[in-house]
């Protein structure tokens, strides 16, 4: 052993395993250990290891490192740092404070364990936490640390026990800077949690707060403003209380407000705003729906109502939040589901209910013509008055004269007569304008209430996607239910109408309306349309585009896009067949008028009347001219000028070949080919200067030249001949068999015929001129 003490190594871990009264007995062994072994160096260095189990920090400037009046209690705060020279008096200041109290806990005499000067709970829980730390850097032997340890456990365990209880009684009498004291306490023995734990339970929600059992009005099963505002109050006046409270309790020391916020959102809010949204008595679901009102409600008379807390900091608010659209997360998710649901069923239902309503009012009418019809019947002389002219359809609605009596059949084809005419005065009101907009206008209210939770950033894409599928409901309704129906039975009712047949009832011409009334309602319907898309367009851009629905640099992608281009092609196609249709019963009207007005001496009058006859344009070229004028203009203003002019090109095309018909089935003669011509140019001056389409105008100019087939004399057909070879005098409009087949309708084309071909067929090909 002597041997061994002669290293000084050893000497000095043997050294450093000692207490603070081994030690100094140890440096006593013999002179050589003392003056050798543990010299003032390595002296320092042992007391200088005992200051860092402490936590202390060793530094390298002289400090003074004693304080006047050192205690327990407040040593470990006073003196943090050591040099080298002064561990040993530094560590000697912290073993007069905490030797006692070790020697009796290694005596385990924990009965009046604090002497009077610390009496206050504050200093004995910094004590006890002190020993804590220097139990171990002073006692080196296992059992004597492990002992001390123990009994400070069960010391410490009492402790903070009278401090609850103290605690308690303090909340109890509402002495809450006592009970702030003792959250000090708690909190230097490491107990913070209890204290909040302690804080819950004295502030308990249910406890405090009675709400109501619902906030849904019982009886009409909307949400009560008034019940619910008062339920708003009592949950802001709550959690303002317990913010200030817990700043008091708590201040900046231990954050508590914000978990407390989070259990009362968790176990209390979540829990009676989830029942209140799932209630209904008649299993509907009202409830559910007021969720956006609910959610915007309690952001505006709770969150933003939170008063300022220390506890939590400046983002008080936003974690409030943060936490309820958390715990509301499920709520929300399933009432965009609900609503993207019932917006469907409920658009489907409008236009159902419209369409029924639509075939109830027709049926009613119908009922209402055949009593009308049936009265006026009685009357028998009425019937005598109306035979020849109910007679005259017979054809038209194929009436079956089998198993009829004569006046049974005047009474159907009178009923079908108007059955017809009631249909044409319908076909405006079959897409509603007024029905249109309440229906977007309804997707536009459901996308506003479902963007209130574009906010909560977890939910921001799956709220996107369910504003995209209300709109594409939208459109796939307006298409499916409403346009397409519409259109169609539009569409057949302008087939079904024969203006030819209906005109024949006329007893005088003159009297006949010169607008075909079917295409006139089409054109409102178009109008309608066109309004609609508009709207629609509008919207996409207004409510989903800048509110950041769908992504305008990426929306050629979506199928958002996509489902609006196809309702558009969709309505531009019926519009497209629909003016076809139209056009054709414009074109059966022209017909009809040259059929009718058009009078053989219109272009070939008696020589003895023509010195009377006034040169200007026939009937049938005023009425039709009238005709196209009312018409060619119905557009303008219901849709795009692209469609405008296609359609009047289309107009004006088809009726430059039905003047070419018409010219083939009359006889001109030289002296009424002046009449012919001043029709011409009366159809030339209506397209160029009022339709003003150019690029039909040189079909009507092509068709002023043709009647200068008829003005050259009879007796100059070598003339005509060269004419008719002069292609490029007719604008390029007609092929040289066509202008052929237009000049045998002179009425002297039998005299004239064999000096024309020999001069069309007998010409070298210098003498022709083919433009």
């Amino acid at each position: 052993m002597a041997d061994l003490l002669k290293v000084t190594d050893i000497v000095v871990g043997i050294a450093s395993q000692l207490s603070t009264k081994d030690y100094l007995s140890f440096r006593q062994v013999n002179k050589e250990v003392y003056h050798e072994h543990l010299s003032e160096t390595n002296d320092a260095r042992i007391w200088s290891s005992k200051l860092k189990e402490l936590g202390l920090h060793e530094t390298e400037n002289e400090e003074k490192n004693t304080i006047a009046h050192p205690n327990a209690a407040n040593i470990f705060g006073e003196i943090t740092t050591f040099t080298l020279q002064s561990s040993k008096t530094v560590y000697s200041q912290y073993y007069k404070q905490f030797q006692i109290f070790v020697e009796k806990l290694y005596r385990s005499e924990l009965n009046g364990f604090f002497p009077a000067q610390y009496s206050d709970p504050f200093s004995q829980a910094c004590i006890l936490n002190s020993l804590v730390k220097y139990i171990p850097a002073e006692t080196k032997d296992f059992s004597q640390c492990r002992k001390a340890a123990e009994n400070l456990g069960v010391l410490k365990g009492l402790f903070v026990n009278t401090a609850i209880k103290e605690m308690d009684l303090a909340y109890e009498s509402e002495e809450f800077d006592a009970v702030a004291d003792f959250v000090v306490v708690l909190s230097k023995c490491n107990e913070e949690n209890v204290a909040a734990d302690i804080f819950k339970s004295r502030n308990e929600f249910a406890t405090e707060v009675e709400l109501p059992s619902s906030v849904f009005d019982l009886t009409s099963n909307e949400l009560d403003i008034l019940q619910f505002q008062v339920t708003l109050s009592q949950i802001s006046n709550f959690f303002n209380s317990k913010i200030e409270l817990a700043d008091r309790i708590f201040g900046e020391s231990y954050p508590v407000t914000l978990g407390y916020i989070e259990n009362i959102i968790a176990n209390n809010l979540t829990e009676y705003f989830g029942s209140q949204l799932n209630s209904s008595l008649d299993g509907s679901l009202a409830p559910i729906e007021s969720m956006p009102l609910i959610y915007k409600s309690l952001h505006k008379e709770v969150v933003e109502k939170l008063v300022s807390s220390r506890n939590v900091g400046p983002r008080l608010k936003d974690m409030f939040t943060e936490l309820f659209d958390l715990y509301l997360e499920p709520k929300i998710l399933s009432y965009l589901d609900i609503c993207v649901q019932k917006f469907g069923i409920k658009v489907e239902q409008m236009f159902s209910n419209f369409q029924k309503e639509n075939s109830l009012k027709e049926q009613q009418q119908n009922a209402q013509i055949y009593k009308s019809l049936r009265d006026k019947t009685s009357n028998q002389q009425l019937i005598d008055e109306k035979n020849k002219f109910l007679t005259s359809f017979t054809k038209i609605f194929k009436i079956s004269n089998n198993a009829k009596t004569e006046e049974e059949e005047q009474l159907q084809m009178a009923y079908n007569l108007n059955v017809m005419n009631l249909s044409l005065n319908n076909i405006q009101v079959l897409v509603s304008l007024e029905l249109c907009y309440k229906v977007v206008q309804s997707c536009k209210n459901c996308i506003e209430d479902m963007r209130t939770f574009l906010r909560i950033r977890n939910i921001e894409g799956v709220v996107k996607v369910k504003c995209q599928e209300i709109f594409k409901i939208l459109i796939a309704c307006l298409s499916k239910d409403h346009f397409k129906p519409g259109f169609d039975k539009a569409i057949a009712v302008l087939e079904q109408y024969d203006p030819n047949k209906m005109k024949t009832l006329q007893v005088e011409l003159e009297s006949m309306d010169s607008q075909v009334e079917p295409l006139i309602k089409f054109t409102e319907l178009i109008n309608t349309g066109d309004i609609v898309l508009q709207m629609i367009s509008i919207f996409y851009k207004n409510e989903l585009v800048q509110m950041n629905i769908v992504d305008k640099n990426q929306d050629f992608l979506n199928d958002v896009v996509q489902a609006e281009k196809n309702f558009e092609t969709m309505v531009d196609d019926y519009v497209a067949n629909g003016l076809n249709v139209g056009i054709n019963k414009l074109m059966d009207e022209v017909l009809f008028v040259f059929g009718t007005l058009q009078l053989p001496d219109d272009f070939n009058p008696d020589p003895k009347t023509l010195a009377g006859k006034e040169i200007k344009p026939s009937k049938a070229a005023v009425k039709n001219v009238q005709l196209l004028s009312n018409h060619c203009f119905l557009l303008t203003g219901a849709t795009d000028k692209g469609t405008i002019d296609i359609y009047q090109q289309e107009i004006g095309e088809r009726f430059f070949n039905e003047i070419v018909k018409n010219i083939k089935k009359n006889l001109i003669s030289s002296d009424g080919a002046i009449f012919l011509i001043c029709d011409l140019n009366y159809y030339y001056d209506f397209i160029a200067n009022t339709l003003k389409q150019k690029n039909i105008t040189p079909f009507f100019a092509g068709l002023k030249t043709v009647g200068q087939l008829y003005l050259v004399s009879g007796s100059d057909s070598k003339e005509l001949g060269k004419m008719i070879c002069d292609l490029g005098r007719f604008q390029g409009v007609f092929r040289q068999e066509e202008i052929y087949e237009l000049v045998q309708r002179r009425t002297d084309w039998v005299k004239v015929r064999r000096d024309v071909e020999k001069v069309m067929y007998g010409l070298g090909v210098s003498d022709c001129t083919i433009m």
